[in-house]
């Protein structure tokens, strides 16, 4: 799947859970935006090798309290790129583009926190290369189910501190660079700490 495809298939499931929200969300809706600092960590365990990258993101979200309990959030991630060194000494660069995420977010009340789960789909391009002794950069797309768990404070009636771990994605990719493919068990995992508004 490449980043339109993902787009798109992003896009329609958002849709879908817009307009199966509708009736609850004309009745009372909040609507709230977001920014946070995230750091990700990609593990790749393929081709003879255990390899983890460390990237720091920003995470651009923004939702729908759709009832008391239940909101939609959509979130959007940068790109970042990192190294690391493999067992012989060959330096591989991963690269994970922009994530894009749409999740259902349950949530409970307790005082002036809420404590929530995320689970819902994701993508991101991602690509991997230790050139030049390697051949051509590999590249695949990272999509699935995604999810999480988090917590934020009320810090006003308005503006929220959420601190977050989030699973973009757990499971096996082929990176191919067109010639000599090879499959490895992916997991991009991380810590989000930032603030949302209630409009």
């Amino acid at each position: 799947m490449d980043f339109n495809k993902g787009f798109v298939k992003a896009a329609s499931i958002l849709l879908v859970g817009g307009l199966a929200a509708a009736p609850a969300i004309s009745q009372a809706a909040d609507f709230y935006a977001g920014a946070d600092f995230v750091q990700l960590s990609t593990e790749l365990d393929g081709f003879g090798e255990s390899l983890t990258f460390t990237t720091q993101h920003l995470r651009l979200k923004g939702g729908i309290n759709v009832t008391k309990w239940l909101a939609v959030e959509a979130q959007l991630v940068t790109s970042a790129d990192d190294k690391d060194t493999d067992s012989v000494g060959d330096q591989y660069s991963h690269d994970t583009g922009f994530t894009f995420g749409i999740f259902a977010k349950p949530y409970i009340t307790l005082g002036s926190f809420d404590l929530y789960g995320m689970v819902g789909y994701a993508t991101a391009d991602v690509s991997l290369d230790c050139s030049p002794s390697c051949p051509p950069e590999w590249e695949d797309t990272a999509d699935g189910v995604a999810y999480g768990l988090g917590a934020q404070f009320h810090a006003t009636k308005q503006l929220k501190v959420s601190l977050d771990y989030m699973v973009y994605h757990d499971d096996s990719l082929t990176y191919d660079d067109g010639f000599f493919p090879f499959d490895a068990d992916h997991k991009a995992s991380g810590v989000g700490l930032g603030v949302n508004y209630t409009f």
